[in-house]
């Protein structure tokens, strides 16, 4: 019923938010040099950018940029569930279902692009790129897509 759905569609909020986030501390991790989960820069280039003609890791500021908007994302998938009572949640499902599209796009091209082009992506990140970073775009985009199809509202068919 409308309860069971109400906590279903808040989980998936509160674990795209708390993924999101891990995902953009790990950004800002890297934003200011860290190296994990690899021994140097070349490596972690290859591990999380898979782009070999790059010697360095993109700077701190675009770094931080990425890390505020994965971090964003995570807010909007909060307050299309509406579990930010001062966030529009009409606008927020909108922009989930945009984030929804966009991730399930970057994971549908990871996992179809791959072969065309792998030999212009390094390893280890093709590898990664087919068993973790695609299948966890298409799951977080879909995630959104259900934020964006299914709020509270939906649920209770008014306001809350």
């Amino acid at each position: 019923g409308g309860y069971q759905q109400e906590v279903c569609v808040r989980a998936i909020a509160i674990d795209l938010f708390l993924v999101l986030s891990a995902i953009a501390a790990l950004q800002a991790y890297w934003a200011f040099g860290g190296l994990w989960p690899a021994e140097d820069e070349k490596a972690l280039i290859n591990t999380v950018i898979g782009a070999p003609h790059l010697d360095h890791m993109p700077g701190t500021g675009p770094t931080l940029v990425v890390a505020a908007l994965i971090f964003l994302a995570g807010l909007v998938a909060l307050a299309a569930n509406g579990s930010l009572p001062f966030a529009p949640q009409g606008l927020a499902r909108i922009g989930a279902f945009g984030a929804g599209l966009i991730f399930v796009a970057r994971g549908i091209a990871g996992l179809a692009g791959l072969s065309i082009f792998k030999i212009w992506i390094a390893e280890p990140f093709a590898t990664l790129n087919v068993q973790f970073y695609s299948p966890l775009c298409v799951a977080i985009g879909a995630g959104f897509l259900v934020l964006a199809l299914t709020g509270r509202n939906a649920a209770y068919g008014g306001s809350s």
